[in-house]
């Protein structure tokens, strides 16, 4: 079995146990992003994506192999902006979820109040590892 199959990085992480890492500058941040990318897409990363980075953060600094400038660094670097708001989002902004409902509720006027810059959730997008 690969070392990259989410129940024996989740074996590995509990055992604290380190994961293969070729000596050369590539291999590291590699296998952390898919590390990364496997623990983020085995949670409930659509509707809490932030909840769901600091529970892959917290699981990571618990095994103790990455830091978490390195961590930090994998994520930044798929953080993307959207306006496809996830529930946890809503949940922190009231008034963002009740724009989107009045949207979906075809009250095309509402929308006008507010016109201007729609704020923006960030989210990640990793690439899916077989």
């Amino acid at each position: 079995m690969s070392q990259y199959d989410p129940n024996i990085i989740i074996q590995k992480i509990k055992d604290k146990s380190p994961f293969e890492v070729k000596d050369n500058d590539r291999s590291r941040p590699r296998v952390l992003r898919i590390i990364t990318s496997k623990l983020y897409y085995s949670l409930d990363y659509e509707n809490e994506p932030r909840a769901t980075r600091e529970k892959v953060t917290g699981l990571l600094l618990y095994h103790g192999q990455f830091g978490k400038e390195e961590i930090d660094e994998i994520f930044q670097s798929s953080a993307k902006e959207t306006t496809a708001y996830s529930r946890e989002f809503l949940k922190q902004h009231p008034e963002i979820a009740r724009a989107e409902a009045l949207k979906s509720k075809e009250f095309p006027d509402e929308e006008e109040e507010g016109a201007g810059e729609k704020i923006r959730e960030i989210k990640y997008i990793f690439p899916h590892y077989a």
